[in-house]
C-alpha cells in the first residue's frame, strides 16, 4: 500500500511501528468518538501500511529461521 506522506519504515525498528500502530488506534476512536470519517479513512489507511510492513519483516525473519532448521535436517553425506 503506498500514501504520499508515509516516510520510509525500514529506518524504523519493529517496536517503533509496534507504538505507532498503538497511538494510531488511539487516534483512530478518538476522531471515531468526534464523528470524523474522512479521518477515521487516513488513519486506517496508515495503520494497514503499518501492520502490512510489520506482517513482511516476521515472514522475512519465520523464512530465515526455517532456511537455517531445513539446513540442519538436511544430510547430504
Amino acid at each position: 500500500m503506498f500514501h504520499p506522506l508515509e516516510q520510509d519504515l525500514s529506518r524504523f525498528k519493529d517496536s517503533e511501528i509496534e507504538e505507532r500502530i498503538i497511538d494510531l488506534n488511539k487516534k483512530y476512536f478518538a476522531a471515531a468518538r468526534m464523528g470524523k470519517p474522512e479521518l477515521l479513512t487516513q488513519i486506517s489507511t496508515f495503520v494497514t501500511i503499518y501492520k502490512e510492513e510489520l506482517g513482511k519483516r516476521y515472514a522475512e525473519k519465520l523464512k530465515g529461521q526455517l532456511d537455517n532448521d531445513l539446513d540442519q535436517l538436511i544430510n547430504v553425506d
